[in-house]
C-alpha cells in the first residue's frame, strides 16, 4: 500500500471515516455497492412507471378512434343526431379508461346535426384529458387526447 494511505488508517477520527468512505465509493473493483443498486433500482421502476403510463395512453388513443369512428357511422346511417347517437356516445364513453372530460362535436357546413341531408359532409371530433401520474398521483401531467373523423349522410330527407 502507499505510503499516504497507512498513514490515514492511523490518524483517528473524523478524517479516517471519510478517507474510508471516499475509499469504498470509489472502489472500481467491479463489485455493486448498496446506494448504486439502490439508484439502479429506483431509476428501473421510474422507467417502468413511465412506459405503462405511456401504453395507457396509447391504449386510451386507439379506444377513442374506434370509437370517432362508430360514431361517425351511426350519424351516416340514421342521418343526423339523434337519441340513439346520444345512447352510443354515452355507451363508448363508459368503455374508455382513464379519461375525463369527454366531449364529443359533431359539424356540418349548414350547422344542422338533427337532419343531415344526403351527400352532406359532416365531422366528428371526441375530446378528453388523460392525466399522466407517476406513483399515487403525484406531479400528474394532463393530456388533452383529439380524435376525429368525417363522414357523408346516407339518408334523403323530404
Amino acid at each position: 500500500m502507499p505510503a499516504n494511505k497507512q498513514q490515514v488508517f492511523f490518524i483517528g477520527g473524523d478524517f479516517l471515516m471519510r478517507a474510508k468512505m471516499k475509499q469504498l465509493l470509489s472502489d472500481t473493483k467491479g463489485e455493486a455497492d448498496y446506494i448504486s443498486t439502490t439508484i439502479y433500482i429506483l431509476v428501473g421502476v421510474v422507467l417502468l412507471t413511465f412506459i405503462i403510463s405511456v401504453v395507457s395512453l396509447l391504449s386510451a388513443k386507439i379506444q377513442m378512434d374506434h370509437a370517432v369512428d362508430q360514431i361517425t357511422k351511426q350519424v351516416q346511417i340514421a342521418g343526423g343526431v339523434n337519441d340513439d347517437t346520444n345512447a352510443l356516445i354515452d355507451f363508448l364513453a363508459a368503455d374508455i379508461s382513464g379519461i375525463e372530460h369527454l366531449q364529443c362535436n359533431i359539424t356540418t357546413d349548414d350547422g344542422n346535426t338533427s337532419k343531415i341531408q344526403l351527400g352532406t359532409p359532416f365531422t366528428v371530433v371526441i375530446t378528453a384529458d388523460k392525466t399522466l401520474g407517476g406513483f399515487w398521483r403525484v406531479l400528474p401531467v394532463t393530456i388533452s387526447i383529439t380524435s376525429k373523423a368525417a363522414g357523408v349522410s346516407e339518408i334523403y330527407w323530404k
